[in-house]
């Protein structure tokens, strides 16, 4: 295997909020564009109905960076990705690009996309807690499953109040502060179609081939979510490794005269 294959689930971010937050703002002041002070007002700011703001939103309730910090984090990670896939295209190592004046504009499209595109997912988390069993030698109840406990658990529901949708709300609430223009029509496409929803294919392969931004932005969201933010148990190992423990090894015969290798059926045969 590449990588580990048993990767602990994280209850926090790697790096504290306040850090984070502060390069997430300077990044997003660093474009200059109309209204981002606005709206980095506002993504700190209380949500008014229970949800939670930029700051302590999780980036999903329990696929990824399900905690607080997490989307912060996340969009963070997109940044990093898609800076370096924009430094690949354009064959420049990525502490060069910044120097190449063709390219900034470029680095503030894709500033401005990364930072921006789960914009949906402010307000739209809730914190709850919910009884769930859980299992050890010392419980005090039990069932068919062994001795448990009944504890308290923290976790994360959704409360989608907007409806516009994943990447068409992030482009709406962009649009409140920065204005109808305050992004480029190619910003607007990558946002809109950076999870790469293929349920349309023609639409969606359209848009990559016209809009590079758009295909870069769903190529970093991805790395960002299973490469950065990864997590896995190791079940799937335990299974195959179970398996081949009671599995016997074929033992291929050597070839015949006709150049077969096998029983007189021509399969081969198993090891005894």
């Amino acid at each position: 295997m590449l990588f580990d294959t048993k990767i602990e689930h994280r209850t926090e971010p790697k790096r504290p909020i306040p850090e984070m937050w502060k390069e997430y703002v300077d990044l997003l002041v660093g474009t200059k564009r109309v209204g981002v002070k606005r709206l980095l007002g506002w993504l700190q700011s209380d949500m008014g109905n229970g949800t939670l703001n930029f700051l302590e939103a999780p980036a999903s309730t329990r696929f990824h960076g399900s905690y607080a910090g997490g989307l912060l984090e996340h969009s963070l990670n997109v940044y990093k990705r898609l800076y370096a896939l924009l430094a690949f295209e354009l064959h420049n190592e990525p502490d060069e690009v910044k120097k190449s004046p063709a390219a900034e504009s470029m680095v503030d499209s894709i500033t401005i996309v990364a930072l921006l595109h789960d914009l949906c997912k402010v307000g739209f988390y809730k914190e709850d807690w919910s009884n769930k069993k859980i299992y050890s030698e010392n419980g005090s109840k039990q069932d068919k499953g062994g001795r448990f406990d009944w504890v308290e658990v923290h976790q994360y529901r959704v409360l989608d109040t907007h409806k516009f949708g994943h990447g068409a709300a992030s482009i709406e609430i962009a649009e409140r502060f920065m204005g109808i223009n305050g992004l480029t029509e190619e910003e607007k496409y990558a946002i809109r179609y950076h999870m790469g929803d293929f349920s349309n294919e023609r639409e969606t392969g359209d848009v990559y081939n016209r809009y590079p931004l758009a295909t870069l932005l769903h190529m970093a969201d991805i790395a960002a979510t299973y490469l950065d933010e990864r997590e896995c148990d190791d079940s799937g190992d335990l299974f195959w490794a179970n398996l081949n423990a009671f599995a016997r090894p074929v033992k291929k015969e050597p070839a015949d005269n006709n150049g077969q290798g096998g029983n007189s059926d021509g399969q081969a045969t198993e090891s005894t």
